[in-house]
């Protein structure tokens, strides 16, 4: 069906006018077309929590592109009808999947299709069932690419969506018209944040505000996230950092048309998160003793069951509703039923077992994170609105239990008291004891690149005695505040050893990527520390003061030393302690070094191997970071 150009020896799919296809056309066109299946993973383990179907073999069949094919079969008056064949590819293909009962099936649903003369509704349920899936398998991604505000009683249409099930998603969020008007008319269950914003993310602050005020708002009004082409470890890092749900893009898997051996999760990505475990992970503890187990009902029970609930539990003020995988979709307050039962009719109406439509009008959307969601996220939300019944916490998507604004702040007065022990005062880093616990965990564990890095300031103590220990303070908060900076593209450990000592530790990551980072953090303080210092002083590059041995003499402009360690892929027996007697070694050296960088593989108690200089570690002696004797 293909119509092509042939330029030498290259084919060219052209796109086949609107008005040259028939009805006879169609049937070999939905012969050629296919789907591939591209996952979308949970940020906080790694979990395949579903898979959004992306059309495939258009060109083969004569388009020029995916919304070429929609376009087409609009125009020609056949949207609907080869919309639901395509529906019933795609469905028939996801129920082959292993374990396709426990998955999500995202579908891109041309909002043109409401409009269509033939439409009816009710027949993808019919496909779901006759598949042996349950109507909450499916997710509607409505793309902003064609204005719903046009489509004739879209709203209508959508609540019937859900109320025989479905889940809705707004596709493609920020890249069209609709934006916050979509938002507003589908009160979207999960929001697709568009590629573009994710693109470089990691190095673009205004992309990862941008990011971070989406999420934020979408957990306030219930819909959870996924954040759409993450193409790197350093985005993906970077959604996981400020909240978003769930992630799918090329790093994660590339879509494929051949269907997936295992479906429950993917094991490079669960790897890598495991390794680069954040605050929310430890968080998670805190929240499970402090939540409140409050008893969920099926979303399937009768109003006049509601009331019998809430009569027996005077003491509850809500109720989390949950459909049949366990996931919440929503709470009902006591006061809303009070209000209901004292109206005329109103208790007639409730106890009548056969009304079950009243249920719809009780139930509210509920802002819900996962346990593993850090306690400052959490917190942010609480404050963002002062009408929060509560947040509901889930685990892998299933309901876990209910926080109210109390267990809320009793758990971050505890998290507060557990973190002043452990933390240095003047920068709240993690201090001594948190460093060794975390090193003891870490360095027990083999890795394949570990790295750890000493910090130390050179000419502090004369910057102390000329302007004082209130400056100093701020100096080694100026360090504290450009290390976030410049090591926040990767999970480094950060940590203030005390004074203007710091210690820093990564992972997974190759050892020029590791280098880049210490001497861009370098950089950062050489420069800003400058303002630091008086017009004269920084008019002669140097400070005039008197030295340990009280003679006087010209100290250099601050800055900072850096000692690198790698530590053996294969060695488990290596502690902290071992560490800190080779880093004072690799710190002499770097103090009296032009760049102030030392480098080394630490190899026993005793000795250590040193790195090649950075300027000396090209790809064609070391490639991609590789090592004699290392693992990539």
């Amino acid at each position: 069906m293909s119509v092509t150009l042939r330029s030498d020896e290259t084919t060219v799919p052209m796109s086949i006018p609107a008005h040259r296809l028939g009805p006879r056309d169609w049937p070999k066109i939905i012969e050629t077309i296919d789907f591939a299946f591209q996952p979308i993973i949970s940020t906080h383990t790694g979990r395949v929590f579903g898979y959004e179907a992306l059309l495939r073999n258009w060109a083969e069949a004569g388009f020029a592109s995916i919304q070429d094919v929609f376009d087409t079969a609009w125009e020609t008056g056949v949207l609907h009808s080869i919309d639901m064949q395509f529906r019933a590819i795609v469905i028939n293909k996801f129920a082959r999947l292993p374990g396709a009962d426990k998955l999500k099936l995202f579908y891109n649903f041309d909002s043109r299709v409401v409009r269509t003369a033939d439409y009816r509704p009710g027949q993808t349920v019919e496909l779901l069932t006759a598949a042996g899936l349950a109507p909450d398998a499916i997710c509607l991604e409505i793309s902003e690419r064609h204005d719903i505000a046009h489509a004739h009683n879209f709203q209508d249409i959508l609540l019937r969506y859900r109320a025989q099930g479905f889940k809705v998603a707004t596709d493609d969020y920020g890249s069209g018209f609709a934006q916050m008007r979509a938002l507003y008319d589908c009160e979207p269950d999960i929001i697709k944040i568009d590629r573009f914003f994710i693109d470089g993310m990691d190095k673009d602050r205004r992309k990862e505000l941008f990011v971070t005020q989406i999420t934020g708002f979408s957990h306030l009004i219930g819909a959870q996230v996924v954040a759409e082409g993450v193409e790197t470890q350093e985005e993906l890092m970077c959604c996981r950092r400020i909240g978003c749900d769930f992630v799918q893009g090329f790093f994660v898997a590339r879509p494929s048309v051949e269907l997936p051996e295992r479906t429950d999760i993917i094991p490079k990505i669960s790897e890598v998160l495991n390794q680069n475990r954040r605050q929310g992970d430890h968080d998670g503890e805190l929240l499970r003793s402090f939540m409140i187990e409050a008893q969920a009902v099926p979303d399937t029970i009768k109003p006049n069951d509601i009331l019998d609930f809430f009569q027996q539990n005077a003491d509850s003020t809500i109720v989390p509703v949950i459909n049949r995988r366990g996931e919440p979709v929503g709470i009902i307050r006591d006061s809303d039923f009070k209000a209901f039962i004292y109206t005329p009719f109103g208790r007639e109406l409730l106890q009548n077992p056969s009304n079950r439509a009243y249920l719809s009008r009780f139930l509210r959307r509920c802002p819900s994170a996962d346990i593993r969601t850090s306690l400052s996220e959490l917190l942010e939300t609480f404050v963002t609105t002062d009408t929060l019944d509560g947040l509901i916490l889930t685990e892998d998507g299933r309901y876990l239990g209910v926080l109210d604004q109390r267990a809320l702040l009793r758990a971050v007065n505890e998290r507060n008291t557990l973190n002043a022990r452990d933390e240095n005062p003047l920068t709240r880093l993690p201090g001594n004891s948190a460093i060794y616990r975390y090193a003891a965990n870490a360095l027990s564990t083999p890795r394949r690149r570990r790295f750890a890095v000493y910090f130390d300031f050179d000419s502090f103590k004369p910057f102390n005695d000329r302007y004082g220990f209130r400056q100093g303070d701020r100096a080694i908060l100026l360090f504290k505040d450009i290390l976030g900076k410049a090591l926040s593209q990767n999970a480094w450990f950060i940590g203030h050893i005390g004074g203007d000592d710091f210690f820093a530790y990564v992972q997974s990551i190759d050892f020029e990527e590791a280098v880049l980072a210490v001497r861009r953090a370098q950089a950062m303080f050489d420069e800003e520390i400058k303002s630091f210092y008086d017009p004269k002083t920084r008019e002669n590059g140097f400070l005039q003061g008197k030295g340990r041995d009280g003679i006087d003499k010209r100290f250099p402009l601050m800055t900072v030393s850096a000692a690198l360690i790698r530590i053996p892929p294969e060695r488990t027996d290596i502690t902290l302690d071992h560490i800190s007697t080779e880093a004072a070694k690799l710190k002499e050296q770097a103090k009296n070094s032009a760049d102030r960088f030392a480098s080394g593989i630490y190899e026993d108690g005793d000795s250590y191997a040193p790195f090649p200089d950075m300027e000396n570690t090209g790809d064609s002696q070391h490639p991609d970071g590789v090592f004699p004797g290392s693992e990539n």
